[in-house]
């Protein structure tokens, strides 16, 4: 999903929940059980390495000072 635009939009009833891809023709839409399992465990997946705020903003202002 790097450099992909994506919008997992949860509902409080997940048979709702809806995927936005933003791509060079538009957002496209996706809302099937099986796209939204793939999109949850790639997002999952992409969590599980993210930086936290905290240390998000550390490097930032690391980045930073050394400009």
């Amino acid at each position: 999903m790097a450099g992909d635009s994506v919008l997992y939009a949860a509902a409080h009833s997940h048979h709702l929940d809806t995927v936005q891809v933003d791509s060079p023709i538009g957002a496209v839409y996706f809302d099937s059980p099986t796209q939204l399992t793939n999109f949850r465990r790639r997002l999952d997946a992409v969590e599980q390495v993210a930086l936290n705020p905290t240390q998000s903003q550390d490097v930032i202002l690391t980045i930073a000072n050394d400009l």
